[in-house]
């Protein structure tokens, strides 16, 4: 299994991985211009399933892109594109490129109504240059950017898979325990009963090891 399958299944982003249904409809602190640019994930809060294993660190750049762009990009790759695309006409797009071992985007589109929530629709390894081999997805995902008075932001990527709850990410490398209690309050209270995070170790290779 390579890095870029092994990741996908971690992130839910896989074809099977469960969704969530408009995101719960959780009104998330997004604005698009805050969240655009780099970012690096420095923790995870795990799911059940989550391996003992250690995360490593990757950076991930954010940027928003164009739906014909996207829909040329399905109508190249997938059979039937005509359901691709969630049906909110008024929508933002966002590209996720994952600067790992095997580098890969992920394009996204909002989810009408609900702040910050998004289907993944297609990724494409970037070590392939035959674009037939890109993947189509389905699953949600939701970008909440959460600040305590004066310290960074980190930006949290929901998720609805059965490994990851959440990535956690900020604008510079490192983290402690004890800065990401305010994160793991947050998902406690919304999600019940979590995991503690498990930080990232930038000594790793691969992004997720098994």
């Amino acid at each position: 299994m390579t890095p870029f399958i092994i990741l996908a299944v971690m992130l839910g982003i896989s074809e099977g991985a469960a969704p969530g249904t408009r995101c719960n409809d959780f009104e998330a602190n997004f604005n698009l211009k805050d969240v655009i640019g780099s970012w690096h994930v420095v923790a995870i809060i795990p799911e059940k399933l989550f391996p003992e294993k250690q995360v490593t660190c990757y950076k991930v750049d954010i940027s928003e892109t164009d739906e014909a762009g996207l829909r040329w990009l399905i109508n190249k790759t997938i059979e039937s594109p005509t359901s691709m695309l969630p049906n909110n006409k008024t929508g933002i797009i966002i590209r996720q490129r994952y600067h790992s071992e095997h580098p890969f985007d992920v394009w996204s589109k909002s989810v009408s109504e609900v702040s910050g929530c998004f289907q993944q629709v297609i990724s494409l390894d970037l070590g392939k240059h035959d674009i037939h081999k890109a993947l189509k997805h389905d699953a949600m995902m939701q970008l909440h950017l959460l600040q305590e008075r004066g310290s960074e932001p980190f930006l949290l990527q929901l998720l609805w898979g059965r490994m990851i709850t959440v990535v956690i990410y900020k604008r510079k490398q490192g983290v402690t325990q004890d800065e990401l209690k305010p994160v793991f309050e947050f998902m406690n209270q919304l999600r019940g009963p979590q995991r503690l995070p498990k930080i990232c170790d930038s000594r790793l290779k691969d992004l997720l090891v098994f």
